[in-house]
């Protein structure tokens, strides 16, 4: 196994022989390779493959072949811009799909209310009080201002009990 050091400086190896690295870098890779067989001898294998790459010589470019490559160039951009142009719109699909969301769970919502069953009005004096109660109470702001509606009642001599409430 390679130990984390040498992986490290194989990831690099290939900058440090251009010579691509900044100077602190290039010198701690150079510090490797002087204590570590290992990684010496895989930089020399680089560089003979290099010198051998070196030796060879490129094949003969075709006539017209850099007016070729930058046509294709130009007619893969062109295709690009034409293919973004019919793409739906991902926004719009996206609204659509929230609102078709929100209104199936509003569907879904309103029949399991009504499947439930739940009458409109309550069937007795007391359930119609408790029902009025629980709406008042449900109002978070309101109850928050009870306290201030209590101390203008009493400030006016007028009690909760004498409303009926």
């Amino acid at each position: 196994m390679t130990p984390p050091t040498c992986h490290w400086v194989r990831s690099v190896l290939t900058a440090y022989l251009d010579g691509e690295l900044k100077p602190s870098t290039a010198q701690a890779v150079r510090r490797h390779l002087e204590h570590c067989q290992s990684c010496s001898e895989h930089a020399k294998q680089l560089e003979q493959a290099w010198e051998t790459l070196d030796t060879l010589h490129a094949p003969p470019v075709r006539p017209g072949f850099t007016e070729r490559m930058m046509a294709r160039i130009v007619e893969e951009k062109d295709l690009e811009a034409l293919e973004e142009r019919l793409r739906p719109d991902r926004r719009l699909r996206q609204i659509v799909a929230a609102v078709s969301g929100l209104a199936a769970g509003l569907v879904l919502g309103l029949a399991a209310y009504t499947w439930t069953g739940l009458t409109a009005e309550p069937a007795s004096p007391v359930e119609r009080e408790v029902c009025r109660n629980v709406a008042f109470l449900e109002d978070a702001d309101l109850v928050d201002e009870m306290a201030v509606i209590e101390a203008m009642d009493r400030l006016s001599g007028k009690s909760i009990a004498e409303d009926g409430v």
